[in-house]
């Protein structure tokens, strides 16, 4: 049988029929409104409260050792730098044995930065691993502390250092 042909009447009803299917909703559905989570700025930074954390004794013990290393280190460095100043102060010519040996005494007071330079890297590694855990407060200020004067230590030393140095090269 042919295909019928299509009448004045056959849009109209098409178009009722498209319309009375989507009429009815076949099950519940939720809102289109705005959600409360849609209405805040994502770009804001989340509200976050610092936990509360117990003091440890052990981390400012591990701070003050580390620090006291640095000030051994210290006291270590000013006795050969003390030698070696004396040394660079009447150096001869490159390669004469006074020069000889006022380069011997600043690669001494050199090597003995050590302990202060591994004390440093140590607080400083301390100080940053702890700035990403929860820390007490008064202990964090403490690592901090001993940071900023084994940092002082160690500028200090270098600044002699390069005082050394110098005076060897005139």
């Amino acid at each position: 049988m042919p295909f019928p042909r299509p009448s004045a009447a056959w849009p109209a009803l098409l178009a009722a029929a498209a319309l009375a299917t989507g009429c009815k909703p076949e099950g519940t559905f939720p809102s289109l409104a705005p959600r409360p989570i849609e209405s805040e700025d994502p770009l804001a930074e989340p509200i976050r409260t610092a936990p509360a954390v117990a003091a440890d004794p052990q981390l400012r013990g591990t701070a003050a050792s580390l620090l006291a290393e640095a000030r051994r280190g210290d006291r270590e460095f000013e006795a050969a730098a003390g030698a070696a100043g004396s040394a660079a102060r009447g150096p001869g010519s490159p390669g004469s044995e006074s020069w000889v040996a006022a380069q011997e005494a600043i690669s001494r007071a050199e090597a003995a930065r050590a302990p202060t330079m591994r004390a440093l890297a140590e607080l400083d590694r301390l100080a940053t691993e702890r700035a990403g855990l929860p820390t007490n407060d008064a202990d964090f200020a403490a690592i901090r502390a001993a940071l900023a004067e084994a940092e002082r230590l160690a500028a200090g030393q270098q600044r002699r250092m390069d005082r050394l140095r110098g005076a060897v090269m005139r």
